[in-house]
């Protein structure tokens, strides 16, 4: 999940150093002899066979954040003597329960297919999680596995990374600013993750030539910002954005610093120097808590070198890496803010007949539901268009998807595919869960995502053709109630409107 800010008619509302692995030797206690055995720059692991597939997890990308290294940019990490065990994820960056910060949390899990071999080549996807940059996981979102366990049967290496986050993640104060790169930690951790896969992944048959970067929500908008970032720059082949919120603002760096100035002040530190950076590091995390709604809490800031622009600014300019992109969203991805019917009254006279005409044509009158689309397509549908037009217009090929599908016994009550439907469809296998009637489309989409992971063409899956995006047809894939089916210039009225209000 995410977002940042407040979103105007025209605006959305709502977020490396060192690629060395030399440190210090570290002893770890010998695992079990059983499970699959890999060789890493930073030592020997021991991982486990689960369901078929070869796991190891919990694998330290970077040194722990903590300490002096709080609000740095992430450092080597250490090596280790022995063989390290390799059979339990690494601590989460999320927040425990009682609000205290888990720092120490710079971990990658892989899964690979069994008996793979360096020097495979299997293609590679990195997958990053969401979860507002204040919560989630690399191993699960929202009740959905996303252990790589089905694209590893599919032939592709799987690895999730976590990432600082909220406050360890994304945070600006003054006095940091002087040290150097300010603010996004968690994008600077996630290109670290990405220079630890091109230095190790073929020791586990990967190939760091045709690296997929994929994510969902924060994770999305971490996606289009990874492509905008010089630092990122040959790290990665291809791209996948799922709910990528493609018009989001960054905060400013002076506004994020008076904020991070103001938190800190609260927790009794203040001042601009050496010494009042010393003092924040010793601040428990949980000393400057959050104000106001979870969507704007944390996320990308403008530090002028991992962000520069806003991601339509930017994809506009051309500043993003020339690769393949596969993007899109779900059908009531307003079910993250929950808007109420009474939003339609704030509607402009002079757009309302518009409005209704494209949301409503049939004139059926539920409000509930206009007002639900309205906002789905002004957060994510319109700003996945409008990403596709321009990486299409940069020479680029672009799969736009729309994903409307909803189990058979909620249909009645839905208002469509809420944020986050799509990731058990995507990673699909048994974890998922899925209702037996369910696991055709769920096969379907991992055999699409498969397909463009390992060869930028979805359509290599089979099934109906995946037709690639351009500015005669603006095609997309519609995932929903008849399975995948190609749509034309699809909800043209309604993004239409949209953008003109967007433009207003």
């Amino acid at each position: 999940m995410i977002i940042r800010r407040s979103l105007t008619a025209a605006a959305l509302v709502l977020g490396l150093a060192g690629a060395s692995f030399a440190g210090v030797a570290q002893a770890e206690a010998p695992a079990a002899a059983a499970g699959p055995a890999a060789k890493i720059k930073q030592g020997a692991l021991r991982g486990a066979t689960v369901e078929g597939v070869e796991t190891f997890l919990g694998i330290p990308y970077a040194a722990p954040p903590v300490g002096d290294l709080r609000w740095r940019p992430p450092a080597a990490a250490a090596g280790w003597s022995g063989q390290r065990d390799a059979t339990k994820a690494g601590a989460s960056c999320q927040p425990a329960r009682d609000g205290t910060a888990v720092e120490d949390c710079l971990f990658v899990n892989v899964a690979r297919p069994a008996g793979a071999k360096p020097g495979a080549k299997l293609p590679v996807l990195v997958w990053i999680h969401g979860g507002g940059f204040t919560i989630g996981s690399s191993t699960a979102a929202f009740g959905a596995e996303t252990d790589g366990i089905q694209f590893a049967k599919d032939g592709v290496i799987t690895v999730s990374l976590s990432y600082r986050l909220g406050r360890a993640g994304w945070f600006a104060h003054p006095a940091l600013t002087k040290e150097g790169p300010t603010g996004n930690y968690g994008l600077m951790d996630q290109i670290a993750a990405l220079k630890w896969v091109q230095a190790n992944i073929a020791s586990f048959g990967g190939d760091p030539k045709n690296v997929t970067i994929a994510g969902e929500s924060a994770g999305g908008i971490s996606v289009l910002y990874l492509m905008l970032a010089p630092d990122a720059r040959g790290l990665f082949q291809k791209a996948i954005g799922e709910s990528s919120f493609g018009r989001l603002e960054p905060t400013p760096l002076k506004a994020a610093e008076a904020s991070g100035a103001e938190a800190a002040a609260k927790a009794g530190v203040t001042g601009d120097d050496a010494a009042t950076a010393a003092a924040l590091r010793k601040l428990p995390l949980s000393a400057m808590p959050y104000t106001g709604p979870f969507t704007s809490r944390a996320g990308p800031i403008v530090d002028g070198r991992y962000v520069q622009t806003g991601i339509a600014q930017g994809f506009a300019a051309g500043k993003q890496a020339k690769i393949p992109l596969l993007i899109g969203g779900n059908s009531n991805e307003a079910s993250l803010f929950r808007p109420q019917p009474a939003a339609l009254d704030a509607i402009p006279e002079a757009r309302k007949a518009a409005a209704m005409a494209a949301f409503d044509p049939d004139g059926k009158g539920n409000k509930l539901q206009v007002v639900n689309d309205m906002t789905t397509r002004q957060y994510i549908t319109e700003p996945d268009r409008n990403v596709a037009r321009l990486q299409s217009k940069a020479g680029q090929p672009v799969y736009l998807y729309y994903f409307s599908y909803v189990t058979p016994a909620k249909r009645a009550s839905s208002l469509g595919a809420v944020h986050t439907a799509e990731i058990p469809y995507a990673f699909a296998g048994p974890k998922q869960k899925l209702a037996p009637e369910d696991q055709p489309l769920a096969t379907a989409v991992n055999a699409y995502w498969a397909a463009f992971i390992k060869s930028g063409n979805p359509g290599a899956a089979g099934g109906p053709a995946w037709p690639k995006f351009n500015a005669a047809a603006e095609s997309s894939m519609e995932f929903g109630a008849d399975g995948p089916t190609v749509r034309q210039h699809h909800l043209a009225k309604q993004l239409d409107w949209t953008e003109e209000g967007l433009a207003k």
